[in-house]
């Protein structure tokens, strides 16, 4: 019983820790495949800066919930089949089976797979560029950015990649 007592325990542990907290959109943060590559810069003026919540898939959160639920339902389902009377082999396999089974289900079901989104802290920026006026939504905090020239990285004709031009701003959390 403490084998599953500790099983139970970390899986709340794990389970926990599979929030999506956005980095991977953030402005400054790049794929491997965007390192030592050249990438169209221009400068842009922010006019204003305000707080945003930024809508991101929880998939991936979801699928590795639902994975790692798995594996701990197998894990502790083995232990099970293996706490019967005839210590049979098949027994472990069995219990293992189910354990998985229900384990992958629990995983899933953890993970808020109803709406589907994690909502991050993003800001919407305000920016002048050729004259004409933009707004864009980046993840990131208001703190980051300040009034003022920054720098916008585009891959594409319609992304903006505002970075962030006021290092050093926010409070440590």
């Amino acid at each position: 019983m403490k084998k599953l007592t500790l099983v139970a325990c970390l899986s709340a542990l794990a389970l926990a820790g599979c929030a999506t907290d956005g980095t991977r959109y953030r402005s400054d943060t790049y794929y491997a495949t965007a390192v030592n590559q050249a990438q169209q810069v221009r400068t842009v003026e922010i006019l204003a800066i305000g707080a945003a919540k930024v809508a991101i898939p929880n998939d991936v959160r979801r699928d590795d919930s639902g994975n790692l639920g798995m594996i701990i339902g197998a894990i502790a389902g083995a232990a099970i089949g293996n706490q019967s009377h005839s210590h049979r082999f098949s027994n472990r396999i069995v219990g293992g089976l189910a354990g998985a089974a229900v384990g992958h289900m629990v995983g899933d079901s953890l993970t808020g797979s109803g709406s589907g989104v994690d909502y991050v802290d993003g800001v919407q920026l305000t920016f002048r560029y050729k004259n004409k006026l933009y707004n864009s939504a980046q993840v990131g905090l208001p703190c980051e950015y300040k009034t003022g020239l920054a720098v916008m990285i585009s891959t594409s004709p319609t992304e903006t990649r505002i970075q962030p031009n006021n290092p050093g701003a926010c409070p440590v959390q």
